[in-house]
């Protein structure tokens, strides 16, 4: 699920002018400059902050990209609170979009919701409003007929895409777009491929049509493979720890599981593995600790 998350945010973030400009349905919309994605107190940070031009108006686009595990009401409060935020920060208008990942292919494709969280005044009740982006109201071939060229490798949130005629289509019309460098096509492979990986498409049929030497020409590729091999070597270091100390901190296992060489990590693995005792444990537990950021 990271290299899910991780490979939409690399889409979002590389080509923000089509997602905003096809959840608004205009063409005409610009991009000016990304804004900071953190907001304090809040928790956690919003998947994309733009400020942009409609027209002649000034407005920050905010986008959240709806996963399974919250509910609509929870994320109608999310993208309130953010509005207010941002544009307490901004002083700008806020227009916010939900791309629902997992949307229903009988909703439309553009929806405008809206949450009510204030009681009536005298007439009018408080309110957030934004726009419910749902792929699921597509058909593969209508997603790359129709939508900018930079959401093809969602080909598999579509109605009907996440299987291998979707992957083979979508690979065609992302290699044909010879107005981008090579690296920049392999990185929206790279996308097809995680994006096609968590909607169930099988990996041999992937194989067939992304091979691993093209993948390996993209940097978000390496870097997601990269910190996916981490996180395995992270885990089996605590394992080993845990196995032969009975428990780890929690803070230094926090460490441990963020730290992003996999190299390193596997040297430190087997050093507790061949450990003689507890006491050559301890040792390389400490030797761990202190090399560790904090």
């Amino acid at each position: 699920m990271q290299s899910f998350d991780h490979s939409l945010k690399h889409l979002l973030h590389h080509d923000p002018a089509d997602f905003i400009r096809f959840g608004l349905g205009d063409d005409t919309v610009t991009v000016v400059e990304p804004i900071p994605s953190d907001l304090p107190s809040r928790g956690r940070d919003v998947d994309g902050g733009y400020r942009i031009l409609r027209g002649k108006s000034p407005e920050v686009a905010h986008i959240e990209f709806h996963r399974r595990h919250q509910s609509a009401l929870d994320l109608a409060i999310d993208v309130a609170e953010a509005q207010v935020r941002l544009f307490r920060r901004e002083r700008l208008r806020v227009v916010s979009f939900v791309w629902d990942l997992y949307g229903d292919p009988d909703r439309p494709l553009l929806e405008e919701k809206t949450f009510k969280l204030g009681a009536k005044g005298l007439a009018l009740a408080s309110r957030s409003v934004h726009v419910r982006v749902n792929l699921r109201a597509l058909r593969a071939d209508e997603l790359l007929a129709t939508a900018p060229p930079a959401l093809w490798p969602l080909v598999a949130l579509t109605r009907d895409g996440a299987n291998e005629e979707g992957v083979r289509k979508a690979r065609d019309a992302i290699e044909a777009r010879t107005e981008l460098t090579a690296a920049t096509r392999a990185d929206h492979l790279a996308v097809l491929w995680f994006v096609a990986e968590a909607e169930g498409v099988a990996t041999r049929i992937m194989n067939v049509y992304l091979s691993e030497e093209r993948l390996m020409e993209s940097e978000l590729y390496k870097s997601i493979f990269a910190k996916g091999e981490a996180r395995a070597h992270a885990s089996t270091l605590v394992r080993m720890l845990t196995h032969r100390l009975g428990a780890v901190d929690p803070d230094l296992r926090q460490r441990i599981q963020t730290f992003g060489d996999a190299a390193t990590l596997e040297v430190w693995t087997d050093e507790v593995v061949l450990a003689p005792d507890e006491a050559a444990v301890r040792r390389v537990l400490e030797k761990i600790s202190r090399a560790l950021p904090a």
